[in-house]
């Protein structure tokens, strides 16, 4: 009994450690899911969807950057696609596919979105 509640414990404090940098999607407005017009999309009845960097994600800090994990769904299926992408004031916009591809429709949905510690230049100068 003791051994199940020290491996109950044990994972839990896994699992807590290894979610607390992140945030949830949900939890955050730092990214979201925008639709916009383009032919190739439209030619099939949808629209382009991308990943935007919010304005004031970018105001607070314009060196950082955020990972967001993105899942696809095709067909009201979640696809095996789990991808990452990186969203920085010089790329603040990721484009993920059309929301109606010739075979059926399809979204997206954000899954985990933190940000990356800033890169700090390490290169010395010699003494």
């Amino acid at each position: 009994m003791m051994t199940r509640i020290r491996l109950l414990v044990a994972v839990s404090a896994w699992i807590f450690l290894a979610t607390t940098p992140a945030m949830a999607a949900s939890e955050n407005s730092e990214v979201t899911l925008v639709e916009t017009d383009d032919s190739l999309c439209l030619a099939h009845g949808g629209q382009l969807v991308s990943l935007q960097l919010s304005a004031v994600s970018i105001e607070q800090d314009a060196s950082a950057q955020v990972e967001v994990w993105v899942d696809r769904w095709f067909m009201q299926v979640q696809t095996a696609d789990h991808t990452r992408h990186v969203l920085s004031a010089q790329v603040p916009v990721a484009e993920l596919g059309c929301s109606q591809s010739i075979a059926g429709p399809q979204h997206w949905t954000l899954s985990v979105i933190r940000r990356l510690p800033s890169v700090v230049n390490s290169f010395r100068e010699p003494l």
